[in-house]
């Protein structure tokens, strides 16, 4: 199984800097990995969007909030 080359946030359409989506390998190592995701934002992923992409960091609640 490979990861899904969706490269972008589900939530704000931005990049979502996923390692294993940029790479093509789950062996990589990616930023969510240690990191704790907001349920909250986990329920704003529309129904189907989800299992397709990984959120940003800043959708997740663990990175600076977007701006523009």
């Amino acid at each position: 199984m490979e990861p899904k080359r969706n490269t972008r946030c589900p939530l704000c359409g931005a990049d979502n800097a996923c390692v294993p989506a940029h790479t093509g390998e789950f062996g990589t190592p990616c930023w969510c990995f240690s990191a704790t995701i907001d349920p909250a934002a986990l329920a704003q992923v529309p129904d189907a969007l989800r299992g397709e992409a990984c959120l940003c960091a800043a959708c997740a609640g663990v990175g600076p909030p977007r701006t523009g």
